[in-house]
């Protein structure tokens, strides 16, 4: 079974808090993801329909050289509860892409909750 990166929970129709990543290689160190152009794709963990598909609008590099970015939420993307699996493509200025998580025993997930008032 994957384990987990901690999951995220936000409420239906909340725009924060946001998705924050800290990307570093297997030794620990960190990534350095300034200039880069990074996707982010987030699916329903059952019917796997795509809720956010590969969108760069919403991303910023917060602190490239500690490879430190975050996805602020975008419109719709929360007006679903349910379970999610996020990811992103990170395409750097120099090297080849990659993604995260990349390890296939883990998963990040966000849970996007009922509210009391329903908006």
């Amino acid at each position: 079974m994957p384990s987990l990166i901690a999951p995220l929970y936000v409420k239906k129709h909340d725009l924060q808090p946001y998705y924050y990543v800290q990307v570093k290689d297997g030794s620990g160190t960190n990534i350095d993801v300034t200039g880069a152009t990074i996707y982010c794709t987030m699916k329903q963990a059952r019917a796997g329909t795509r809720k956010v598909d590969r969108q760069t609008t919403g991303i910023t590099i917060n602190s490239g050289t500690l490879g430190c970015f975050y996805y602020a939420w975008q419109g719709s993307d929360t007006s679903e509860a349910g379970k999610y699996y996020i990811e992103f493509e990170i395409n750097p200025a120099a090297g080849g892409k990659f993604t995260v998580p990349a390890d296939p025993n883990e998963r990040a997930e966000v849970i996007i909750m009922e509210s009391l008032d329903a908006s």
